[in-house]
This record gives structure tokens, sequence and C-alpha cells, in this order.
């Protein structure tokens, strides 16, 4: 028969072998769903003049965070990225990504592949210069 002191001691090694158990599987839960999903960082700029998105025509891989945009008047545009966007160097397109419902007409990010790719900076590049970044 058991002692009262031996039941409580019995309730408190179930409920922490119990607890251990939780702690264990909710670390383990929480390791998965980082490894399913990255989420980008925030975005340093946006793209937020009216913009006719039929008048960009093309753009040009530099790197994984670096996009040379050309529209119909010949202009040149980088696109830097706040890190690397995969699927970046074999898109044929991508996709701008407003902020919220509330803000159709400011992109703060491209879609790729299913990746979301933030913008570090947009910006129009002065005639004859080069997107890549500097050494």
């Amino acid at each position: 028969m058991l002692t009262p002191l031996n039941r409580v001691i019995a309730v408190v090694g179930t409920l922490s072998i119990i607890g251990s158990i939780s702690l264990v599987l909710y670390h383990s839960e929480q390791q998965t769903v980082q490894n399913w999903a990255h989420v980008a960082p925030p975005a340093s700029d946006a793209l937020v003049q009216s913009v006719d998105l039929s008048r960009i025509v093309g753009f040009e891989y530099v790197n994984d965070r670096t996009l040379n945009v050309t529209d119909d008047l010949g202009q040149h545009f980088k696109m830097e990225l706040t890190e690397a966007c995969p699927g970046l160097k074999e898109a044929k397109d991508f996709s701008l990504v407003t902020e919220s419902f509330r803000n159709f007409d400011r992109f703060t990010a491209i879609g790729v592949k299913g990746s979301i790719c933030t913008f570090k900076d947009f910006a129009p590049m002065p005639a004859g210069a080069s997107a890549a970044p500097a050494p």
C-alpha cells in the first residue's frame, strides 16, 4: 500500500516525465517548422512611386541579391535584395509583392519560384553604370 508521501512522489515524478517529454516534442516541432519555412527579413526600401508595371520589359541577373531591371524607355534600375534569393539565377520572371492589402502601390518584395525576397534598395542607375556590386 502506498503511503501519502509515496503517492506525492509518484505524482510529481509522473508530471516531471510528462513535462520533459512535452518540452522535447515542442522543441522538435519548432525546429521542424523553422526548417520548412524561411521568412524573409523586412524590406529596407519599397517601390512606392506609381509605376506602370507594363513598362518593365526585362531584367538581368547580376548575382543572387541583385537584378538590373530595364523599362521600355531603356532606363536601368538596380534592384538589390536583403539576402540571397533562391531561384533568382534561373528565373524567367518575377512577381512584385505588396506590403499589405491596404497598400497596393507599395511594393516591398518580389516573388520568385515560391520564395519572397524583400528589397534592400530599388533605385535608378546612372547612365553607363553597372549593377554589379563593388568588390
